[in-house]
């Protein structure tokens, strides 16, 4: 569900011969589902495009972080925006950056908090105990003004210090 950015290079999602290549490999495997039963061919008219169509749709939008509303309603946002949400509201405490941000569904049902695990950089002079506690109620203000979700735990790790 979450994934981390990489340095190393990948293939663009959205190129047109990733676009075929993923195409191919689900033209395959729906013409091996489709061989298990004969369907009626007014049954079958578009299914191939429909599914490609979903695939490319969320190849567009990237990975996705699925949480549920407090009546239980689930949602999906790009993992990318919640990692931003987060990232602000990091960077707002002073003498803070964020580094790396993670965010896991949490709660009873699954989604209906939030997990969040980040390392941070902290300006030389700070003292960390006090300023975990600012940067924990940022974040979990942040997750619940735009995601509707409390925070069920915010776990920090100090990884660098700077000077400014």
């Amino acid at each position: 569900m979450n994934e981390h950015v990489s340095s190393g290079t990948e293939p663009d999602p959205t190129s047109s011969e990733s676009h075929q290549e993923t195409d191919d490999q689900l033209r395959g495997v729906i013409d091996e589902y489709m061989s298990t039963f004969q369907p009626e061919p007014e049954d079958t008219a578009g299914v191939r495009e429909r599914i490609l169509q979903l695939v490319r749709d969320d190849l567009y939008r990237g990975p996705s972080t699925h949480l549920q509303t407090e009546h239980g309603h689930p949602f999906a946002i790009s993992t990318a925006s919640v990692r931003s949400i987060v990232r602000n509201a990091v960077d707002s405490v002073d003498g803070i950056r964020a580094r790396s941000v993670d965010v896991e569904p949490a709660g009873v049902p699954e989604g209906s908090a939030a997990t969040v695990s980040l390392t941070v950089a902290m300006r030389a002079g700070i003292s960390f105990a006090s300023t975990a506690d600012v940067i924990r109620r940022s974040v979990s203000a942040a997750i619940l003004a735009e995601l509707g979700i409390p925070a069920a735990r915010i776990d920090i790790n100090a990884e660098d210090v700077y000077v400014d």
